[in-house]
C-alpha cells in the first residue's frame, strides 16, 4: 500500500513538473512609434548623452535582454510589415509608405503572426496604431480583439463617420474641425491625440477636448491583461507616442493636469503607460509568466526618420518579464524580420516549416543559450537599401562606414575611397543584390519617378552624414520642444 501512494505521488509530481513545462507565456509586443535608440539613457555611451532621462525603460533593460544592434524600417508601414511576416518587402511588396501595394490580401498570402498565436489556442488583441495592409478585423490577422486609432485605419465592419478634430500630413499640428467616413479623404486623418478618434472592435469610442486618444488604448491593453482566462495572451501593441506632432499629454493619472508640448513629455507619458502595463501584470498575477519585447518602427523624426542607414533604421529592442531566462547586453545583431520566428518560438512553435522567412529566431539569447547570428542585418526603403555586418554599414547612397561596438552612428567612421572601401561596398552589395527592387511592373512608372532620388550613388547619405557632422547637436533640436 505504502509503495503504490509513492507512486501515485510520484505521476502526480511528474504532471505537475510537465504541466508547468507546457504551460506556454504570456507575449506582449510593445512597439513605440519614430523613437531612436539614443532617446533612452539605457543607450547612452561615454561619448554620447541620451536625449531623455529614461527611468522605468532604463530598469526593464537592466532586468532584461538589452541588444545594442536592432533594425526595424527607416518608416512606419514596412517595419509593420516585416514585424508581421517575418520577411523582407522583396516578398511582400511592402517597401515603403510610398512603394506599398497596400494589398488587402496581405494576411492572406503571408501569414502574421498573430494568427499563428491565435491557431496555437492563444487569446489575441491589438492596440494602438495600425498601418498595415488589410485590416484588423479580417479573420486571417486572427485579432480577437482591437482598440485602434482611426488615422490610420479603414473599419473592417463598415462605413464609421467621425466628427472630430482631423489632421493633415502637410501641417500635422494644425487640426481642424470636419465630418467624413474615416478612409474617404486622402491625406486627413482623424485626430491622434487631443479628441482623439479610437475605434474598440468596430464601435467609435466616446472624445471631446479633454480625450487623450492614446489613453483609451492603454485602458483597453490593460483591461485585455486583466481578464480572467485559461488561455495564454498575445497582446501586440503598437503605441502611437512619441510620433509627431509632439501635443502636450496628461500629467501622471490625471486628465486636468497638462504638460508642456515637446518630444520629451510624450517619453515621460510613454514611460508612465509602460510602468502601468507592468504592474498590472504583476497584480494580475501573470507577469511570471510573461515575456515583453519592447522595440520601436523606426528612428525620431529630426534625428534620422526616413533615412536609409543605421541612424534611420537602428531602434531599441529590451526584452524582459518574469519568464525570461537571461539578462544583460547582447551585441548579437537582429533586424525585423527576426521578431517573427522568435515570438513564435517563444510561445512553443516550430518554425522551420514555414517557407520563404527572412528571419532568424534569436529565443537562444533570450534563453542564455550557444547561438551563431546571422552575418549581416539588412533593411530599405522605397528604392534604398542598407545593409549592416559586424565590421561595416553600407547606407542607402553606397556610403561605406566602419562600425563601433555601441551601434551608435556617432561612433562610426565614414571611410574614404579606397581599394579597400571598394572591396567592401561589392561584397555588401552582393548582399543587396539578392533582395529584388520595387519595379515600373509592380507600381508604373509614375510612382517609382517619385520615389526615386536624387543622388549619385556611391556617396553618403546626405541626412546620415549631416547627423554624423552634427553630432549631439540633434538633442537641442528646437522643434523637439514645441509641438
Amino acid at each position: 500500500m505504502k509503495t503504490f501512494k509513492l507512486t501515485i505521488l510520484f505521476l502526480l509530481q511528474c504532471f505537475l513538473i510537465y504541466g508547468q513545462q507546457e504551460k506556454k507565456p504570456n507575449i506582449i509586443f510593445l512597439m513605440i512609434d519614430d523613437c531612436s535608440a539614443v532617446e533612452f539613457s539605457c543607450y547612452a555611451t561615454s561619448k554620447h548623452a541620451s536625449g531623455n532621462k529614461t527611468p522605468v525603460i532604463d530598469a526593464l533593460a537592466y532586468e532584461g535582454v538589452q541588444f545594442t544592434t536592432c533594425w526595424a524600417s527607416p518608416l512606419c508601414m514596412p517595419a509593420r510589415a516585416m514585424l508581421m511576416s517575418g520577411k523582407y518587402g522583396s516578398k511582400t511588396g511592402v517597401f515603403g509608405n510610398k512603394l506599398s501595394n497596400h494589398n488587402p490580401n496581405f494576411a492572406k498570402k503571408h501569414i502574421p503572426m498573430s494568427k499563428v498565436l491565435k491557431d496555437e489556442g492563444y487569446e489575441t488583441a491589438i492596440s494602438g496604431k495600425w498601418h498595415l495592409p488589410g485590416n484588423a478585423g479580417q479573420k486571417e490577422y486572427g485579432f480577437d480583439e482591437y482598440s485602434l486609432l482611426g488615422g490610420y485605419f479603414n473599419p473592417f465592419e463598415g462605413k464609421v463617420v467621425w466628427d472630430g478634430l482631423w489632421f493633415s500630413w502637410s501641417k500635422p499640428s494644425e487640426t481642424f474641425k470636419d465630418k467624413a467616413i474615416i478612409g474617404s479623404k486622402k491625406g486627413q486623418y482623424p485626430a491622434l491625440y487631443w479628441n482623439g478618434c479610437v475605434i474598440n472592435n468596430g464601435e467609435l469610442q466616446p472624445s471631446d477636448t479633454n480625450t487623450f486618444a492614446p489613453d483609451i488604448c492603454q485602458k483597453f491593453a490593460l483591461d485585455f491583461i486583466k481578464k480572467e482566462r485559461d488561455k495564454p495572451f498575445f497582446l501586440y501593441y503598437p503605441m502611437v507616442l512619441p510620433h509627431d506632432p509632439w501635443f502636450e499629454t496628461p500629467v501622471a493619472n490625471s486628465t486636468n493636469k497638462r504638460s508642456k508640448p515637446g518630444f520629451s513629455s510624450q517619453i515621460k507619458r510613454l514611460e508612465y503607460y509602460v510602468d502601468e502595463l507592468v504592474q498590472t501584470l504583476k497584480e494580475s498575477n501573470v507577469y511570471d509568466n510573461t515575456i515583453i519585447f519592447f522595440t520601436a518602427d523606426n528612428a525620431t523624426l529630426a534625428n534620422g526618420k526616413g533615412s536609409c542607414s543605421e541612424l534611420g533604421v537602428r531602434v531599441p529592442l529590451i526584452v524582459f518579464g518574469g519568464a525570461l531566462k537571461n539578462k544583460g547586453v547582447s551585441d548579437v545583431m537582429v533586424d525585423f524580420t527576426d521578431m517573427y520566428p522568435t515570438v513564435l518560438e517563444v510561445a512553443g512553435v516550430n518554425t522551420s516549416s514555414i517557407k520563404e522567412l527572412d528571419g532568424v529566431s534569436f529565443k537562444p539569447v533570450l534563453e542564455n543559450k550557444p547561438f551563431k547570428e546571422k552575418p549581416y542585418v539588412f533593411s530599405f526603403l522605397d528604392l534604398e537599401r542598407t545593409v549592416r555586418t559586424k565590421k561595416y554599414m553600407m547606407d542607402g547612397h553606397g556610403g561605406i562606414w566602419k562600425c563601433a561596438p555601441s551601434g551608435n552612428l556617432l561612433d562610426y567612421t565614414p571611410m574614404e575611397e579606397s581599394e579597400k572601401t571598394q572591396q567592401i561596398r561589392a561584397e555588401l552589395t552582393k548582399i543587396i543584390k539578392s533582395f529584388k527592387l520595387p519595379s515600373i511592373e509592380m507600381f508604373g512608372n509614375e510612382r517609382i519617378e517619385k520615389a526615386r532620388g536624387n543622388y549619385n550613388w556611391p556617396s553618403f547619405h546626405s541626412t546620415t552624414l549631416a547627423a554624423y557632422k552634427n553630432g549631439d547637436n540633434w538633442m537641442y533640436n528646437k522643434r523637439r520642444l514645441k509641438e
